[in-house]
């Protein structure tokens, strides 16, 4: 342990200057530098409770300037209320609860020198440690750091100086990607950890929540300067800070000639926000503590704080400490955070000694829209990319799930006719799983090409494909920019509700990847879907094993990988789940039936309202810890007020859970049925619009409720096509006409399935390659497809329209992505488990376009 000194040693000496007319959020700097380092160094001192004394609130005013005096700050303004005293500092902010302490001081300030300080005045106070935190994000300007902030690893060594010798030990941890502007440096040193006893008396856990923003929008920048306002009050109120947290108290101040810091105070939960707006080093940050998801709707919260400053790229760290038991394997707001308007670079999360939660995100903002985000994340964000543990070289037993990257090689060439800069990116990762630490490796080995927004511009790629490899096998053309702008779509119409992708749909492992790059969860139904995602580096808290009847081995197998939400609908399988995985959460699945699905699943799956109470005490009796509910009504939808109907029986069963003693449900799971815009089945606004409307009557954010979605074919149908070769061909006469026969190298018991088992209709053009027939192509004929197999029912379409072809020419289907290869068999020794799938991104479509084949 390092020396305790009392108050006066470290006081005795130190002198500092008020610098005036700084431009920045404080004043107060020591060396004559033009440049001001906006990132806040936090110090979070939590001491064991003493209900007959006051703690730290006894504090003197002079206590507290001392303390302050070393750090080289001091305070301007200060707010206190019955549960806490806070400040603003000249650099950052100073809250002080009983018995915790959290310091944060920006600039060129020795926050660190501070630790010998506050612990000779707890000494004092007969107040131990229980916890010490220490976090920060990168320094903008590391080289203006002094001694104990020269690195983290010196800091680290000063640290432990003082808490090494705590019983519970110490670690650190850098989170992030090593390249990338911004990581998250965390210390955290504990005394102990909580007893189970005192976790089941808690029944929320504490949430701090930071956002770190760089590279402010210029617009927003101006806000915080002050011969734009006339006093903080003003600029608090026209940079929309006061819309953050409405019902909280503020406290704010406005520095000379720019510069903005704030602390709020709601009954014993903090906010604060500090702005240093000049260009070139812009930054801004906001913190809140105390809150928890039942008081605030933290993924509406951070769209506001980001739409506040605009920044270009910034980090968020969540820490989750105080769980409940009922907590302890999901929190599932935060491992989906999605803003919006910014695209996803980085995710990873860390357990703690004190048993507390970690989680970090890097973003940054998209450029128009999610199509150009794709075209840059190879490069620039490191998309599809691998995650790697990087912590201090002291520490190296300490695994960090971070992010690494590589570059990837950019080409221009011409697509087709049309002239597009095409980008051909190898696509793979490496991904360190959580906890286990084995690295799994999964190569996409792929070609990106661009093309544009027309039929015939794939067509064209198609045509050069088949010509340039001399190509017989049928293959998939998957469109990532399809993706996107589905995801674009979503995210706009149903904000609220994250979509966890159904895997049985189309387990491409491409598609999975990017889903996962841009936020997505999974819902997965066995063993081997949720290997397949668990491989590409996803989260056990972004998976629910959305199967209400499982194997046995299935259950042994997600709960040995950290997926423990799962859905039940009868007592067998809860019985099950208590002896296999006792540590489930599980979500009660009803029966919504939409009549009028494509493939009406309520036949099979869905308790029944009545059933649900004794379902629901049953699952108490045996202590599992009933999380949520789901419903599904079928694939395809196609009434929107099915989804409405399923909503509001949810609520009645959330009330009649809560009435039981059940008080842990947090998850509304609305199931599939999603289908995109020229898709069978209710268009997808509409019901939007109902699920939206329901939500706001049953389940308001104010609910603290996690809304999640299980599509599939929503993203999968559209985004894929399928190209077959025309391998055999016959005109003959019928009834009085010339018809015209072809044979394709996909049929019925391949890719095809989708027309007896979803109940699928699909379309067809031509694609003229050999140059046979190339004469006849204006005339027409009415046209039977068969597949491959000997099977007659093996047909395809009967009756299209068709120009004249000949073999070695293909047809193309499109929107041949949901419920297609992943149902497929190998019938008859026609295999196509193995056809290759070509990656292009389409440019979006003009407003003005419409295909000529539409009415």
């Amino acid at each position: 342990m390092g020396i305790l000194l009392q108050p006066e040693e470290i006081i005795a000496g130190q002198q500092y200057e008020n610098v005036k007319g700084l431009c920045g959020v404080g004043k107060l700097q020591f060396e004559n530098t033009k440049d001001f380092e906006g990132v806040e160094k936090r110090l979070q001192l939590d001491f064991f409770a003493n209900e007959r004394e006051a703690g730290l609130r006894a504090l003197s005013r002079q206590d507290i300037e001392r303390i302050l005096m070393v750090a080289k700050c001091n305070i301007v303004s200060e707010l206190s209320d019955c549960e806490v005293d806070t400040y603003v500092l000249s650099e950052s902010s100073l809250f002080i609860y009983p018995f915790s302490l959290i310091l944060k001081t920006c600039g060129t300030t020795k926050l660190l020198d501070t630790v010998p300080v506050v612990l000779g005045f707890a000494a004092q106070l007969n107040l131990q440690v229980k916890c010490c935190k220490y976090s920060r994000s990168t320094f903008i300007f590391p080289e203006e750091q002094s001694y104990p902030h020269g690195d983290f690893s010196q800091e680290i060594e000063y640290l432990d100086s003082f808490f090494g010798g705590l019983k519970a030990g110490s670690k650190a941890y850098v989170l992030g990607d090593p390249d990338a502007a911004q990581n998250w440096h965390i210390y955290v040193a504990a005394a102990s950890v909580l007893e189970s006893s005192e976790l089941a008396e808690i029944s929320w856990p504490i949430y701090t929540l930071e956002i770190c923003m760089r590279d402010l929008d210029r617009s927003s920048a101006r806000n915080f300067y002050r011969i734009n306002c006339n006093d903080a009050s003003e600029m608090t109120q026209r940079s929309g800070i006061t819309k953050l947290l409405p019902k909280s108290k503020i406290c704010d101040y406005v520095f000379d000639p720019c510069g903005y810091s704030m602390n709020a105070v709601e009954s014993d939960a903090i906010s604060t926000v500090h702005v240093t707006p000049e260009e070139g080093f812009s930054y801004a940050s906001f913190e809140m503590m105390g809150y928890n998801s039942g008081d605030s709707e933290f993924q509406i919260l951070i769209n506001k704080v980001l739409h506040c400053f605009k920044p270009a790229i910034c980090s968020i760290a969540i820490h989750v400490s105080s769980l409940p038991k009922s907590w302890t394997k999901s929190v599932p707001w935060a491992t989906s955070v999605s803003p919006n308007g910014f695209v996803r670079d980085h995710f990873s999360m860390e357990r703690l000694p004190d048993d507390s939660i970690v989680y970090f995100y890097n973003f940054s903002q998209e450029k128009s829209d999610l199509y150009s985000s794709v075209l840059k994340m190879p490069v620039h964000q490191k998309w599809l990319m691998p995650f790697t543990s990087k912590a201090p070289k002291i520490f190296p037993e300490d695994a960090v799930s971070n992010m690494s990257a590589g570059q990837c090689p950019i080409s221009p060439h011409k697509v087709g006719h049309e002239d597009f800069t095409s980008s051909m990116y190898p696509l793979f990762r490496d991904s360190n799983q959580q906890d286990s630490h084995i690295a799994v490796e999964h190569d996409l080995s792929a070609m990106v090409s661009i093309i544009g927004p027309k039929p015939e511009d794939l067509d064209n790629l198609i045509r050069k494909h088949i010509v340039n490899s001399k190509r017989e096998d049928a293959f998939y053309i998957f469109d990532l920019g399809a993706i996107c702008r589905l995801w674009e779509t979503w995210k706009k119409s149903m904000p609220r509700v994250h979509p966890f992708y159904a895997v049985k749909c189309n387990n491409d492992a491409s598609l999975l990847a990017l889903l996962s790059s841009l936020g997505a969860g999974f819902d997965v139904a066995s063993k081997a879907e949720l290997d397949l995602v668990r491989s590409l580096g996803v989260n056990g808290d972004r998976i629910i094993f959305a199967n209400p009847c499982k194997l046995p081995t299935h259950i042994l197998h997600a709960a040995k990988h950290d997926v423990h939400r799962t859905t039940f609908d009868s007592e067998g399988e809860l019985y099950k789940l208590h002896k296999l995985n006792p540590q489930a959460e599980v979500v009660l699945r009803i029966r919504v039936c939409d009549p009028g699905a494509r493939c009406p699943l309520g036949v099979k799956y869905g308790a029944e309202m009545e059933e649900c109470e004794g379902l629901l005490a049953v699952a108490k009796h045996l202590g599992l810890q009933v999380v949520g509910i789901a419903f599904h009504v079928g694939s395809g939808a196609s009434d929107p007020s099915s989804f409405a109907q399923g909503i509001a029986q949810a609520r009645l069963l959330f009330d009649l859970a809560r009435s039981m003693g059940l008080t842990s449900l947090r998850i509304l799971d609305i199931g599939g049925g999603f289908v995109s815009d020229g898709g069978l089945g209710v268009s997808f606004s509409s019901a939007a619009a109902s699920i939206n409307d329901a939500l706001d009557k049953f389940f308001p954010p104010s609910s603290g409720v996690t809304v999640i979605a299980e599509p599939g074919r929503f993203f999968a149908e559209e985004s894929f096509t399928l190209a077959t070769q025309i391998f055999g061909c016959r005109v003959r006469q019928r009834d009085g006409m010339e018809v015209a026969e072809y044979w394709v190298n996909d049929g019925i018991y391949g890719s095809m399935n989708c027309l007896l088992y979803d109940h699928a209709t699909v379309s067809v053009r031509a694609l003229h390659v050999s140059t046979m027939w190339e004469s006849s192509w204006s005339k027409g004929y009415k046209s039977t497809i068969f597949g491959p197999t000997c099977d007659g029912l093996d047909t395809v379409m009967q009756n299209v329209w068709l120009p004249r072809l000949d073999y070695g020419d293909w047809l193309v289907f499109p929107r041949m992505g949901a419920y297609t290869k992943s149902a497929a068999s190998s019938f008859n020794g026609f295999d196509i488990s193995g056809l290759q799938t070509v990656y292009v991104v389409s440019t979006p479509l003009p407003s003005d376009f419409k295909c000529a084949s539409c009415p």
